[in-house]
């Protein structure tokens, strides 16, 4: 149960479902909450009043067959595991090979 962007999409990339709801708060509003929705296709389920929490949560335990659906959704928006070491790898080798100081 996520009402934060950044661990929504965390949850999502661990291949996980996330039940979202609007806050009261400033940030996470109806409207970000349906685009969220949206760029993270089927792994989030938008909740609007906190007394269908359990009710979703219960609907999605009673079917395993969306749950290798959602994993597949987590990789397909967010990418196999492992970027943040190639992305360093990356970019210490540019920095290697055009460095004049780094032999």
């Amino acid at each position: 149960i996520a009402m934060a962007g950044t661990a929504t999409e965390q949850f999502v990339g661990l291949g996980k479902p996330a039940i979202i709801m609007p806050g009261k708060g400033p940030q996470f509003t109806p409207q970000f909450a349906e685009a969220q929705t949206r760029l993270l296709g089927n792994s989030v389920i938008l909740v609007e009043q906190p007394d269908r929490v359990g009710i979703t949560i219960n609907t999605l335990l009673g079917k395993p067959e969306i749950w290798s659906a959602i994993a597949n959704n987590g990789i397909k928006r967010m990418g196999e595991p492992g970027a943040a070491h190639r992305i360093a790898q990356c970019l210490l080798d540019k920095l290697v090979a055009n460095s004049q100081y780094i032999k």
